[in-house]
């Protein structure tokens, strides 16, 4: 990764002249960390909508060569996904955060911190996530495997943990390479048409959005891409589409629930065609309800 894009990237996120928390807070959101933050206290700490093991990677990334410390393999930990054992073995990072301990000033630390390169995409097969994309689970809403930003592309990570934090499932996520574009792949058809219900009818006219965000493919994937293929505008809109997803994580929640109890078997096998049209008429009607 261009270390010049990263640091233009870090000073368009931090405004450039941040106080240290909210500096802090901001850089490591867009790395993939859930965070709160009380700024009349300047506390910040891991949300609840983490992983149980974030703790211990944000922990390992206090050190500029994180890397080699960093040696699990790259899988979703899905025997993790109601973070058992969270309450006994909980991180104090869920607590608080001691941000000094981080180089935030330092141009090289910040390099490294989103150059964090994934080696095999073994944690993108986790073939397991499967089930959650048949319709009797996707219409259940049950809560979902948490992800740990540790298996996660830097410049994707946000979008999918904020996609993920409202009940939609994905399987397979890059910030993109060589000239290709960034995307997510979703958990089957519902989970996808779910989710381009809501960035039609809700993101889309809530931001301005100038990059491509295309529904093609056989795998259910949503690609996104800068039409100039400016690497800086493609990330910061990324950021831009999970800080509105997250900050609206429960609104955004509950419309899923409501949406989810109107599905009968007639919706199961319609034509995406048809079921994006049912998605984005039953969340229009829980807007004006709402």
């Amino acid at each position: 990764m261009n270390a010049s894009l990263i640091e233009k990237f870090v000073e368009k996120i931090t405004h450039g002249k941040s106080e240290r928390m909210d500096k802090f807070y901001k850089i490591f959101s867009a790395r993939g960390f859930m965070l709160d933050f009380d700024g009349s206290s300047g506390k910040v700490w891991l949300s609840d909508d983490s992983h149980a093991e974030d703790g211990e990677f944000l922990e390992m990334v206090q050190n500029i060569d994180y890397k080699k410390m960093c040696n699990k393999p790259h899988q979703d930990a899905l025997i993790l996904h109601n973070n058992e054992g969270a309450t006994q073995n909980r991180h104090p990072y869920f607590e608080n955060i001691n941000t000094q301990l981080y180089d935030i000033g330092n141009r090289q630390y910040l390099t490294e911190l989103f150059t964090h390169e994934i080696p095999v995409d073994l944690f993108r097969l986790n073939w397991e996530r499967d089930q959650y994309g048949k319709f009797d689970q996707f219409k259940e809403c049950e809560a979902l495997p948490k992800i740990r930003v540790y298996d996660l592309e830097p410049f994707i990570a946000r979008l999918v943990k904020a996609v993920s934090s409202v009940g939609i499932s994905t399987w397979s996520s890059c910030e993109g390479h060589w000239g290709e574009p960034a995307y997510i792949v979703f958990d089957g058809k519902y989970h996808r048409l779910w989710f381009q219900a809501i960035f039609n009818k809700f993101i889309r006219r809530k931001l301005n959005l100038v990059c491509e965000w295309d529904w093609l493919g056989w795998d259910e994937r949503c690609s996104i891409s800068s039409p100039g293929g400016d690497l800086l505008e493609l990330y910061l809109e990324i950021q831009d589409v999970a800080r509105l997803i997250y900050d609206n994580r429960d609104f955004l929640r509950n419309s899923k629930k409501q949406v989810c109890s109107l599905l009968t078997d007639k919706h199961k096998n319609m034509n995406k065609k048809e079921l994006l049209g049912v998605f984005e008429d039953y969340f229009e009607e829980f807007c004006k309800v709402d």
